[in-house]
Formats: structure tokens, sequence, C-alpha cells
């Protein structure tokens, strides 16, 4: 039971997080399906790679919501459907945008008291990891090669800290066992 949950409350999350990102993907420029899949695919370094059934299933509810219509682009199919944001969308996606920047202020605070990365990071450094991780703030930006490589770069030095903290945390966790198991076996021999 508490899977099914879990998977649900999972699935909402991605529907929205990818319902965000087409319409930032639109708001540059119509696109078409593949067009739009491939994009968030690119821009988030393929951390999101949504099925062409996510990405159809969620151009229909959002074309349903009146945030995207159809539209012709020049040197395309007839057949192929092309897709434009509409000032709904904007609005919308204002928002959104609004929402993903409060969660993410709410994960930087979870995250650095959790592993006691703040007093490890600058905040200029948490920042920055922060802004970088998104995958809004990589569809609103395309990065080049250069700004890629300093956020692949980033990503691992905080990734190399946060293992580093972790494995001190774990040591101090087998010091107290390791203390226990001698206190429990010393007293046994008594």
């Amino acid at each position: 039971m508490v899977e099914i949950i879990a998977g649900k409350f999972e699935k909402a999350m991605k529907k929205g997080f990818i319902s965000t990102l087409i319409l930032m993907v639109l708001e540059k420029e119509p696109m078409h399906g593949r067009q739009i899949k491939k994009a968030i695919e690119e821009r988030t370094f393929g951390g999101w790679e949504p099925t062409d059934s996510t990405i159809y299933t969620i151009l229909k509810d959002l074309r349903e919501k009146n945030l995207i219509v159809p539209t012709n682009i020049p040197g395309t199919d007839e057949k192929t459907i092309a897709y434009e944001i509409t000032d709904d969308g904007k609005n919308t996606l204002g928002i959104m945008m609004k929402k993903e920047q409060e969660i993410r202020e709410s994960m930087r605070s979870i995250i650095t008291s959790t592993f006691g990365i703040k007093d490890e990071l600058s905040g200029t450094e948490l920042n920055e990891f922060f802004e970088q991780r998104s995958p809004f703030a990589r569809v609103a930006h395309n990065p080049d090669e250069i700004e890629t490589l300093q956020i692949l770069e980033f990503q691992k030095t905080f990734l190399k800290k946060r293992v580093e903290i972790l494995n001190q945390k774990l040591q101090k966790i087998e010091d107290k066992i390791t203390k226990l198991d001698d206190k429990n076996r010393n007293e046994e021999i008594s």
C-alpha cells in the first residue's frame, strides 16, 4: 500500500516537473513533441529522459488547459503538430518558477543541515550548486560546453565533499558501535 502511495506521489511530481520543463522549452520557440523531448534531455544532461507517451500525454493535458496551442512551423510536415505557449501558459510558468525556487530553498536548508555542508562550502558555492542542479535553470538557459563543464566540475566537487562528510559521520557511528560492543563484551565477561 505504501509503495502505491509513494508511486503516485512520484508520478505527480514527475508530471509537474515535465509540464514545467515543456512550458519553458516552448517559451523559447514553438516545437513539436520530438524536439521538446530532445531539448529536455539535452538541457538536463540526460537527467530527464521522458518517454514519448509521457511527452504526448502532458502536451494533451497542457493543450486542454489552454497553456499551449497547436501552431505551424514553416518547413515541417503538415502532419507534425507543433505547439506554442499561450499567455496563460506564460503566467502559469511564472508561478511555477517561483514555486520551484521556494522548494529549492527548502531543499537547500534540509541538505545543508542534514549533511553539515553549510560549514564546508561558502554560501556562494551553495547558491551556485543549487542553481545549477535545477533542471529548470538549465532549460531556461541552454549552457554552452564551457558552462556545462563548469557545472559538472562543481557538481563533482560538491559530491566528493558530501562523500567525505558522510564517511566521517560513518566513522563516528562505527566508533560508537565498537565502543558499545566492547562494553557489552566486558560486561559479559565480568
